[in-house]
């Protein structure tokens, strides 16, 4: 019988396909960045218990919150990442990183992730928004958990 092997890296080439992430600076808790979020945009991300991050590493469990919202207008997809938990990180190569916004739009329109990146800039409390380049990180297979 033949072996099934799942292809990750064509998984995640897939699943980056059309979404692009900001890296985001904010000294705050993630609930609260969420919530400055919510207000400054008029979204509703919802934490979503059911598919926080898991990562286990020296035999500890660490759990990034995931907070979803589904924008029906432009048909796009955000995700905020908490990148740190307890000391750990989710992408280890973005430590001066809070949080990560994921953005999946088959568009990929650069005028709304130019006017998305200026106003998370407005936002109380950010300090630094960077558009990242998604080829650069060894660890974005943590993302897709």
């Amino acid at each position: 019988m033949a072996k099934l092997i799942l292809d990750n890296d064509q998984v995640a080439e897939d699943f980056f396909e059309h979404a692009r992430l900001f890296g985001i600076q904010c000294p705050v808790s993630p609930h609260k960045f969420v919530w400055l979020i919510n207000n400054h945009f008029g979204y509703d991300f919802r934490l979503q218990t059911d598919t926080d991050i898991t990562v286990d590493k020296k035999t500890k469990k660490f759990n990034f919150p995931l907070y979803e919202y589904n924008e029906q207008f432009l048909a796009a997809r955000h995700f905020i990442y908490s990148n740190k938990s307890d000391g750990e990180y989710l992408l280890p190569e973005l430590k001066h990183t809070d949080f990560l916004w994921l953005v999946i739009n088959e568009s990929n329109n650069a005028g709304f992730l130019e006017l998305l990146g200026t106003e998370l800039r407005k936002v109380n409390q950010v300090q630094l928004v960077t558009l990242l380049n998604n080829d650069k990180f060894k660890n974005k297979l943590q993302l897709l958990q």
